[in-house]
């Protein structure tokens, strides 16, 4: 199983998983251990509840100019729609954190990543921005590894690629740009039967980087001269009956 596995690290030019893969089955792995879950409240807000005033990688990457203005506008901010709570979206969200926590517990427990590699916290303060890595492998050969895990339905499973989900790209980006890293890794895990992991190699989108950097500026200008950008999206498009933002955009001048 170990040369197997170090072929298969050869081939796939996988960095992760055979590490996990051997840990995992060898006989000195105990049969019982503790998963850590994070059940807190956004990161995103202050002690009290209110918005930190930073620009999040995995909420606010992709989002149009006017709609983060209007987010983070004093007067705008707390009049965004938002997705009604339900016993679904928790069960979503909590099974989500439970598959995460199982992966960090098991990556500390190889040796390789220890306590506080797991959730990184990073601000990239020239353009406000303030995100979390869910860790940080330290490989033996090539050094320390950014790696952020996504969880996948079976359905998308085999055909879901980095570059079909731009917001992985960015999010990914921003965390090797917060350490000073090229290349990364995401870990895509299946979030049912038969619970398969996939190891995706990924290269910093310095294009993508410049162009959120951009945006985020242009943001923070318009914010302190208190004028809107022009709308990004067209009256009665999709994107706009998708908005969280498009009663306050669609209401005001």
């Amino acid at each position: 199983m170990v040369y197997e596995n170090i072929f298969k690290a050869l081939q796939n030019k996988e960095l992760i998983l055979p590490f996990l893969e051997n840990q995992i089955l060898a006989d000195k792995w105990p049969e019982r251990y503790t998963i850590e879950i994070d059940s807190s409240p956004y990161y995103g807000l202050n002690e009290d509840g209110s918005p930190d005033g930073y620009f999040h990688p995995s909420t606010h990457s992709l989002m149009g100019e006017r709609e983060l203005y209007l987010r983070f506008h004093p007067d705008t901010r707390d009049l965004m729609l938002s997705e009604p709570n339900s016993l679904q979206r928790q069960m979503t969200l909590g099974m989500g954190s439970s598959i995460h926590g199982i992966l960090q517990a098991q990556m500390q427990m190889i040796g390789l990543c220890p306590p506080e590699n797991i959730e990184v916290e990073y601000i990239i303060e020239e353009h406000h921005i303030r995100g979390k890595i869910d860790w940080i492998f330290q490989h033996p050969s090539v050094g320390d590894v950014v790696v952020e895990a996504k969880t996948r339905t079976g359905y998308k499973f085999e055909t879901t690629t980095i570059e079909s989900m731009p917001s992985w790209d960015a999010q990914l980006s921003l965390a090797e740009y917060s350490q000073n890293k090229t290349e990364g890794v995401l870990l895509m895990m299946e979030s049912a039967w038969p619970y398969r992991l996939r190891e995706l190699p990924h290269k910093r989108n310095d294009v993508l980087l410049q162009q959120i950097f951009d945006k985020f500026d242009y943001v923070r200008m318009c914010l302190e001269a208190n004028e809107p950008p022009r709308h990004c999206c067209v009256f009665g498009s999709p994107q706009m009956t998708s908005c969280d933002a498009r009663f306050t955009c669609w209401l005001k001048p």
